[in-house]
């Protein structure tokens, strides 16, 4: 099985044609390689709108609003080997990335690039909540996109 394989895009319905699930399984697969997860490691990438998202936000983060990427990591309580390999949600909020993506000057695909890069780092154990954690994972953030040939959109 290749790394793409591994990564599931679903998208809501009416960003299916502004979206580029295969772009975004290949920035997920390229973390995969510059992180050396192993082969059998897959998880799942969910485009939603402003409402879902809100929703999510909401009920999971008790913040308000909405926000471009969320993630669920998987935690196995139960000792299921045939989720042992499942590393959880990454949800991408379309119409945020598309806002945010006016505002820094790219495009909306790129942005989602950048959050599905970010969310993947997340289910990997990166956190930047704090100062000396923001640093490294945002280096590790900076050299996927790199990587994959949009280094100049990944936030210094």
């Amino acid at each position: 099985m290749n790394e793409q394989e591994n990564i599931q895009v679903q998208i809501e319905p009416r960003w299916e044609q502004q979206v580029d699930a295969a772009a975004l399984q290949r920035a997920i697969a390229a973390v995969f390689q510059a992180e050396r997860v192993p082969g059998e490691a897959h998880l799942s990438l969910v485009i939603v709108g402003d409402e879902e998202m809100t929703r999510l936000h909401e009920a999971f983060r008790a913040d308000p609003g909405t926000t471009d990427v969320l993630t669920f990591p998987y935690e196995d309580e139960g000792g299921d080997e045939e989720m042992a390999a499942y590393l959880g949600d990454i949800i991408v909020c379309y119409e945020q990335a598309a806002r945010q993506a006016e505002e820094e000057g790219h495009t909306p695909q790129e942005e989602m690039a950048l959050l599905a890069v970010h969310g993947a780092l997340h289910l990997l154990g990166y956190d930047d909540e704090a100062p000396e954690g923001r640093a490294q994972m945002w280096a590790r953030q900076r050299a996927v996109m790199e990587e994959i040939g949009l280094g100049r959109i990944a936030p210094s």
